[in-house]
């Protein structure tokens, strides 16, 4: 390795191809004698890197449950809207008597089904399915007078034989859920 002498460290810039450092020229100080010779580094040291991983991972773990909340509950606000639309649309077709005929809805406990008939029937092809999203389910149909279908009466729409309907739109593994109910008069409500 090369001997630098003070007098070229003062007048030059010094490259020293073994430890490739830059020696910048110094100045001598105030009372005449000279300054540490600094180095410049570039880049990050591993303790820096360290920080901001562990700085992004605690944002993380703030962010990220509540960002799996916010979905699971825009999922059950969603489906439960498509249930309540489904369920009066079948009202609707029955009070226009489309094709001379009622319609109804089939409750599962991960799919609601529209029928046209007074009653349901899986092989029909006029049948309109809406699945549920995975993790949500139907829990606790409950008609009056049992079963699982609500069949609406032409013309004003109401439930057939009176029959009113509860069903729970349920997030699994969640105590989030959304009760829709169906009148005596065939309108579906979120309770």
């Amino acid at each position: 390795m090369k001997q630098l002498t003070t007098n070229k460290i003062l007048g030059l810039r010094i490259f020293d191809p073994v430890v490739n450092l830059l020696i910048q020229k110094r100045k001598p100080a105030v009372n005449g004698q000279m300054s540490m010779v600094k180095c410049f580094h570039r880049g990050f040291t591993a303790l820096e890197i360290l920080i901001v991983i562990a700085i992004l991972a605690i944002l993380l773990a703030t962010i990220l449950p509540s960002f799996t909340n916010f979905r699971r509950s825009s999922l059950l606000n969603t489906d439960t809207m498509n249930l309540v639309t489904l369920i009066n649309r079948a009202r609707l077709l029955s009070v226009s008597s489309k094709d001379d005929e009622q319609y109804g809805i089939h409750l599962e406990t991960t799919k609601a089904v529209l029928f046209k008939g007074d009653t349901y029937d899986t092989a029909s092809s006029t049948n309109e399915v809406h699945v549920f999203s995975t993790g949500l389910t139907l829990s606790g149909i409950a008609i009056s007078g049992g079963g699982s279908e609500i069949l609406f009466e032409k013309v004003t729409g109401a439930t057939t034989d009176g029959k009113k309907a509860t069903t729970t739109l349920l997030v699994t593994g969640t105590t989030s859920s959304t009760t829709v109910l169906i009148l005596q008069t065939g309108i579906a409500t979120i309770y």
